[in-house]
């Protein structure tokens, strides 16, 4: 391979690249999902086991559904763990989801609804649209960049 042809495939791939990160611009409703998703996650702990149980299969059925139809509807679905700023942002979201996760689970045992259950379920959901959010605007920037690692 000389240096042209080297040079050529490397701007196929920058080129592919942005057509990828044209492609992954989700809407509102879809980073909803994922954020009811989490906050099914984290008030279903502050529940009694057969309400803990329901929220996680809640949980996984909309996961299921969010998969299947980014497959339908964009051919591909793209999982948050990838290389890069991104990987930050997910684990600053893992951490996040767990700690309200512990805030919830502290509720247990209080009048259901338990209100600091409540709280930490409307933190869970507001913290992960935004974190969401931001994370697709850094994978799409990281897309168009080039190699994020």
């Amino acid at each position: 391979m000389d240096r042209n042809e080297a040079y050529a495939a490397l701007d196929s791939v920058k080129y592919t690249q942005g057509k990828l990160a044209e492609r992954t611009q989700w809407p509102l409703w879809r980073h909803a999902l994922f954020a009811l998703a989490e906050t099914v996650l984290v008030f279903g702990i502050s529940l009694p086991l057969p309400g803990t149980l329901a929220g996680f299969g809640i949980a996984m059925l909309i996961t299921i559904f969010t998969v299947r139809d980014d497959k339908q509807r964009y051919g591909l679905f793209v999982s948050g763990w990838q290389g890069g700023r991104t990987r930050i942002v997910l684990l600053i979201l893992i951490a996040f989801v767990l700690a309200m996760a512990f805030v919830s689970f502290s509720a247990r045992g209080e009048p259901i609804p338990a209100p600091t259950a409540v709280v930490a379920s409307l933190a869970t959901f507001a913290g992960c649209l935004i974190g969401s959010l931001m994370w697709q605007k850094i994978y799409r920037a990281e897309l168009r960049e080039g190699d994020p690692r």
